[in-house]
């Protein structure tokens, strides 16, 4: 078992577990450690709904009805993409 010297107390005892863990204070340093536990995972499957919603009106109206009308074009192009991707 490794052997923890704390120096600067007052009271010279022998602490268990449980008083060991109630130990704490010292220098005041600017910043704050925190640690989180590690939380390792080996599994790689992936739950994702994705959903892609679309919609597209196209109305050409060019000339209707015109008796006087010679020559008139209309080209019209259209298009949607869309894609859903999970990059790791």
């Amino acid at each position: 078992m490794t052997k923890l010297t704390l120096a600067d107390l007052t009271t010279v005892e022998t602490l268990d577990r449980k008083s060991m863990h109630a130990v704490h204070g010292g220098r005041a340093l600017p910043f704050v450690a925190v640690f989180q536990p590690l939380n390792l995972s080996f599994d790689k499957s992936i739950t994702a709904v994705q959903e892609i919603a679309q919609m597209q009106s196209v109305t050409n109206l060019n000339g209707n009805g015109s008796a006087f009308l010679d020559h008139v074009r209309s080209h019209v192009d259209t298009n949607q993409n869309a894609s859903n991707n999970i990059y790791r």
